[in-house]
């Protein structure tokens, strides 16, 4: 019996050791919060330095390119006239013509209507010049427009141009040259002869 007991004992003893030791191994296992808190600190207190960052350069503005209302086309419109000739230039190339009939945009208008030097025109029948057509003829036209420019492309006159009558230069008379009249000669007086003096009579005591 005295044996039993001290088996238990001894044993016992052996355990409350052994929980003893773990216990000291796993204290001693773990780190102090010190030891935690120290580890989670970085080595050094200095902050690493940010890089220096560049100013993006400025662009340049970009103008807005203007963009221009396109040129409207001119139109070609064809035009017929028949009238008088009111004038011819032919330094000009041009001939004014009172329409009579013809297309609206010239019927019952004065119109200067431009003549090319190339085109060929035609009087009572004949090919003729500019400088042979003048006020008084008769015309018959056709052509094109641009805006308000007339242009011939087709020109037959008739009829004779009608010369002013140039004015006689009036002759103003001259005044006939008056004749003075010649002084009149005077007569001067003859001398008088001179009178004889009587001479003295004796007369007798």
């Amino acid at each position: 019996m005295r044996m039993r007991r001290t088996a238990a004992a001894i044993a016992i003893a052996a355990a409350v050791t052994v929980s003893a030791a773990g216990t000291g191994v796993a204290y001693a296992a773990s780190p102090s919060a010190g030891q935690v808190s120290a580890a989670k600190k970085p080595a050094s207190s200095t902050k690493p330095s940010k890089p220096a960052t560049k100013t993006p350069a400025k662009t340049p503005a970009t103008k807005t390119p203007v963009t221009k209302a396109p040129a409207k086309k001119k139109v070609k419109v064809a035009f017929s006239a028949n009238g008088t000739i009111t004038a011819a230039d032919a330094a000009k190339g041009t001939i004014t013509v009172k329409v009579t009939s013809g297309t609206k945009d010239v019927k019952g208008k004065s119109v200067t209507i431009s003549v090319p030097s190339s085109l060929q025109i035609k009087l009572n029948g004949k090919r003729v010049a500019l400088s042979a057509l003048g006020a008084g003829q008769k015309v018959q036209i056709t052509g094109t427009r641009v805006d308000a420019a007339y242009t011939a492309a087709k020109l037959v006159a008739t009829g004779k141009k009608t010369v002013k009558p140039t004015p006689a230069p009036v002759v103003t008379p001259t005044p006939a040259p008056t004749e003075t009249p010649a002084p009149e000669e005077t007569e001067s007086p003859e001398p008088t002869e001179p009178t004889e003096t009587p001479e003295p009579t004796e007369t007798s005591i």
